[in-house]
């Protein structure tokens, strides 16, 4: 039995679509299947303009889902709306949704002002969270989770029929996981969980579950990830959504990896890796790379080894780039915002200029030196504006470049610093080391003591390393609690020197300010153009495994496979 309604002939064609619309979020397949068989009955001639523009929005989403951005656009485009209906505001959110996925990130942001604008007059919840979904997805991206927290909070205030609390939880669910220690991200898990299952919303379901499964991976809860994947697999299998499937199928292999079960991680990886989604920042597509790059590693198999890890540092450096592109997006977009703003009131400034002008050729001419007066005052205040714009470009060049927490080098401008002065070296026939250093347990630092003292701890670990490393040396925090430092004219042997001075200055690190006192550890992984040859990508692998093999032989050590006995 077809579980499409419009077969009732009580409903209306307005009825239909608005289903239609509500099954998308439920049961995408069958929303792909009934609007094709829609499509094919209704006749233009049969609906209302409101009804075709409401009709080609889903065709909109179908596309979107499939990949083809170029053709939704167009259909968006060339859908002649109010500018303030409803559906144009839901044509707005899409393309924001579409700007996001093809990494037009200031095009999106720029739209995202028009949503924003528009929501404080909404009052109807439906309405509201059609908008809301894609600004909250956008601003986690970017972990302005403040500002997903505020649209989500306001939701609460809206008086409506139809429940929709249960998708908006899961939207916040992913920054109170960064905001608030585990074990109150947890219970909030719970509930939320508990409410979707409630309420049927199958999908939303099954999605924080997934997330849920690789943020208890970084907890290191691998048999709480298996026994969600072991639970709710059947159902995934059965939706065949590629994002849920790959998303189980990395995190399963990931957890596989940590219990040693090889062979069973291997396949649910390769599984993975045949649906991942082009969303580079979903956390299936690195999780996967990292669990094959580890396998090929155990097995010695050093083609793939290369290819993974190849894959997975792209992946990370992408991710980066995304990430710095995305916050100068986001800057771009308010400055301009701010800038409409600005001319706006000058324009009016120019309008009541001009009456002035009017009243000052019919006056006496001795009013005429007010009148240049006021032409060198607007003169001024454009020169100041002009001088503020270029004042605001260079902090957010700045912002782009350099990690706001310790004024190091961002990845991004690590990667393009350290590609400069290898090309140097390259020419002139000198040796180049790399410094690879992840913070031991920094996620126990954060749970037990908060996020303020893991930036303390994270501030101190950059100072005590500037006090050895060269003015030459490149700097750079490229991940969460992970540092990687450029040595030119530097060998293996110097490069372990100097690891293990600064090992033993972060361990000397005084955190008598917190009760009880933490110890704060690194281990390190050291790579020289010897032996990985001058490519970035293949220094920052082999000092991946050579930190990783540190980690392994319990930690705080620095290891080289280029020395004599590797761990120092």
């Amino acid at each position: 039995m077809s579980f499409w309604p419009y077969q009732a002939p009580a409903q209306s064609i307005s009825e239909q679509l608005s289903t239609l619309d509500e099954l998308r979020l439920k049961d995408f397949a069958e929303f792909r299947r009934t609007l094709a068989e829609l499509a094919d009955t209704l006749k233009p001639e049969a609906l209302n303009p409101t009804e075709q523009q409401y009709l080609n929005l889903l065709k909109a989403y179908d596309l979107t889902a499939r990949g083809d951005f170029s053709t939704a656009l167009d259909m968006l485009e060339q859908t002649e709306l109010r500018p303030d209906s409803h559906l144009s505001l839901r044509m707005t959110g899409l393309k924001v949704n579409i700007y996001a996925l093809s990494f037009r990130y200031t095009d999106a942001f720029i739209n995202i002002e028009q949503l924003l604008n528009a929501l404080p007059a909404l009052n109807n919840a439906n309405e509201y969270y059609q908008l809301v979904g894609q600004i909250i997805v956008l601003f986690n991206n970017i972990e302005r989770y403040d500002i997903s927290k505020q649209l989500i909070e306001r939701r609460q205030n809206l008086t409506n029929a139809y429940n929709f609390t249960c998708r908006l939880q899961a939207l916040k669910l992913q920054g109170e996981y960064h905001t608030t220690n585990f074990d109150n991200y947890s219970k909030n898990f719970n509930e939320v969980l508990s409410r979707c299952e409630r309420d049927n919303e199958t999908i939303f379901s099954l999605l924080i579950i997934r997330n849920h499964m690789f943020y208890l991976l970084e907890q290191q809860q691998a048999a709480a990830a298996l026994a969600f994947y072991q639970q709710y697999y059947p159902q995934v299998e059965q939706i065949n959504y590629p994002i849920l499937t790959a998303g189980f199928n990395a995190a399963a292999a990931e957890a596989l990896l940590q219990q040693g079960e090889f062979a069973a991680a291997s396949e649910l990886a390769q599984r993975a890796e045949q649906s991942l989604p082009s969303d580079r920042n979903d956390p299936a597509v690195l999780s996967t790379y990292r669990v094959l790059t580890l396998l090929a590693q155990a097995e010695r198999n050093f083609d793939n080894l290369l290819r993974y890890s190849e894959k997975r540092r792209d992946t990370e450096l992408a991710i980066a780039r995304e990430k710095a592109s995305q916050q100068l997006a986001y800057q771009l977009a308010s400055g301009e915002a701010r800038l409409k703003e600005q001319r706006i009131q000058l324009l009016d400034k120019d309008n009541e200029l001009l009456t002035l002008e009017r009243n000052l050729y019919q006056q006496q001419a001795e009013n005429r030196y007010l009148l240049l007066l006021l032409i060198g005052s607007l003169s001024l205040i454009l020169g100041l504006l002009t001088y503020r714009g270029l004042t605001r470009s260079k902090r957010y060049r700045k912002m782009a470049e350099f990690d706001q927490l310790t004024g190091i080098s961002n990845r991004y401008h690590f990667t393009e610093q350290a590609q400069r002065e290898i090309t140097h070296c390259i020419r002139a026939q000198r040796p180049v080391a790399l410094i690879l250093f992840d913070l031991d347990h920094f996620k126990q630092i954060n749970d037990r003591f908060g996020h303020a003292a893991g930036d303390w701890t994270l501030q101190q670990v950059v100072l005590s390393c500037r006090n050895f490393i060269r003015h030459s040396d490149i700097f750079g925090r490229i991940g969460g609690e992970e540092f990687v430092i450029l040595l030119t004219d530097c060998t293996a042997e110097q490069a372990v020197m100097l690891a293990d001075i600064c090992r033993t200055a972060l361990a000397d690190i005084d955190t008598s300010g917190y009760q009880p006192k933490f110890k704060v550890t690194a281990s390190f992984g050291i790579s020289d153009s010897e032996q990985a040859g001058y490519d970035l990508s293949a220094l920052l692998a082999a000092a991946d495994a050579a930190m990783y093999k540190a980690k392994q032989q319990g930690r705080n050590q620095v290891y080289c496979p280029a020395t004599a006995d590797g761990a120092v």
